[in-house]
């Protein structure tokens, strides 16, 4: 379709290169006023001629208007169904993701789909859970949709957000964003609405543990203390 949209552009093109030129052999015009003289006349504005017409300028007005209207015409229809088509595709998409979502019960939601959230997102995928992302990010947003999982773009602390993935309805949330702050906007909110929602959130901090605790989650876990851990145990271990 683009293709032929770009074809049909370039033959307008081509119609309004030969009406200047065919003005300005017939008539004697200058550049500017045969130009102007196949605008009006291709757009059918209804204007006064530019200058006085001749027999052979009438016929070739005539000619570059049947010629000219129908291309015109064609080229504005398919700009209107390449727009239209564009924006209910992107409406239909997202009718059919909130359906989906509608149906979901028990699931998992995962805020924030950073380096720690893409491997939430895999262990849920690999353990088979039924999941909602919600994100901010367009890049990431495509990518997990071309994975085929449901994604929501927004901020995993808007009350409106989380009840469009379903929060009400679903097992337990996952709050990964990337700072402490929004970790616990997260939880506050996701608690307020899903008093028996089962919540895990990510800390960055050793003071936003209690803090996280105290909004609502009912685990949540620093990767930073998880790793040196086992980075330790690794080390003082016996050698495998």
């Amino acid at each position: 379709m683009w293709i032929r949209f770009l074809r049909t552009a370039a033959l307008l093109s081509a119609v309004f290169f030969v009406g200047t030129v065919g003005y300005r052999i017939l008539e004697g015009a200058g550049w500017w006023d045969s130009f102007y003289m196949t605008a009006i006349t291709l757009t059918t504005v209804g204007y006064r001629e530019v200058f006085p017409l001749s027999r052979a300028g009438q016929l070739f007005t005539i000619v570059l208007l049947l010629v000219g209207l129908g291309i015109l015409f064609f080229l504005l229809t398919e700009a209107a169904r390449w727009l239209l088509e564009g924006e209910f595709r992107g409406l239909f998409a997202h009718a059919r993701r909130s359906r989906m979502i509608d149906r979901l019960f028990g699931h998992e939601i995962v805020c924030g789909c950073g380096r720690m959230g893409h491997a939430v997102v895999a262990e849920l995928r690999r353990e088979g859970r039924s999941l909602v992302v919600v994100d901010r990010d367009p890049e990431t947003i495509r990518h997990l949709r071309e994975l085929g999982i449901l994604v929501l773009e927004g901020d995993g602390t808007s009350e409106e957000v989380l009840r469009a993935a379903g929060v009400e309805r679903a097992r337990g949330l996952v709050a990964c964003l990337d700072d402490d702050a929004h970790n616990v906007y997260t939880v506050l909110t996701a608690r307020a609405l899903a008093p028996r929602l089962f919540i895990v959130a990510r800390a960055a901090d050793e003071g936003a543990e209690d803090r996280l605790r105290r909004a609502g989650a009912d685990r949540v876990v620093n990767p930073y203390h998880l790793g040196g851990a086992r980075l330790a145990q690794l080390l003082v271990g016996p050698p495998a």
